[in-house]
């Protein structure tokens, strides 16, 4: 049963804006799909986006399926809300009718919410002021649109650069930055000793910090699950 949304669509929000549709798998586990916002109507009850393609045929959805909606305001937060499919139109054009089902939630950059992880970064590399970059190894322990905490085997300094390539579950490219080691801290009881560096990002553009918050907002969704299966 389609319930009325209990927030209307954030401001900005527009027609023919790039928006992505999070479809879940078996397992809730979302693939994000780039689309468009093709229509929608001035109570924010349905909203109608172009139908994704993958390897030239359609997403697979059904009328009823549950769905998420995302959707980026310049100058300000990538936006999410739960949504139901509620049509299929292939002709003239294929799309689909969305209705909301609950907030569309504000995916904060100011506060940039963390979530736990444990990824070997591709690449890690010291960038000194003067000479070649020093390859380091370590591991990613956690991560949001900010930046991430790097456990390594040596302390770096506050100010340190570091360039990263990591991959992300479900995201097609792996992401590369550039990061600054903000806080080091020794990890407690560690042997071999190991040191938490907190990392700010440098200068991330848009889809990369998109693609870090989706995979943030996948995360909480399955702590969350695990939580009341629990």
């Amino acid at each position: 049963m389609i319930q009325r949304p209990l927030t209307q669509p954030p401001k900005g929000f527009t027609v023919w804006q790039t928006a992505d549709l999070g479809v879940p798998d078996r397992t809730g586990r979302l693939a994000w799909h780039r689309t468009r916002v093709e229509d929608f109507t001035p109570d924010g009850q349905r909203v109608v986006v172009g139908w994704p393609m993958v390897q030239l045929a359609y997403v697979f959805v059904h009328r009823g399926d549950p769905v998420y909606l995302g959707a980026t305001v310049p100058d300000d937060a990538l936006y999410v809300v739960p949504c139901e499919v509620v049509a299929t139109v292939l002709e003239p054009q294929a799309r689909l009718v969305l209705a909301p089902v609950g907030n569309w939630e504000r995916m904060q950059r100011r506060e940039h919410c963390r979530v736990a992880v444990t990824i070997a970064p591709e690449e890690i590399l010291l960038l000194p002021a003067e000479g070649e970059p020093q390859p380091l190894r370590g591991l990613i322990v956690d991560l949001s649109a900010g930046g991430v905490r790097l456990r390594l085997s040596q302390p770096l300094r506050p100010g340190d650069r570091l360039a990263l390539r990591f991959a992300l579950p479900n995201a097609t490219q792996p992401i590369g930055a550039v990061a600054v080691v903000r806080r080091v801290t020794p990890l407690e009881h560690a042997d071999p000793p190991r040191w938490d560096h907190g990392c700010q990002f440098e200068r991330l553009d848009r889809r990369t910090e998109d693609v870090i918050v989706r995979f943030v907002f996948q995360r909480q969704r399955e702590c969350a699950r695990q939580t009341r299966a629990g």
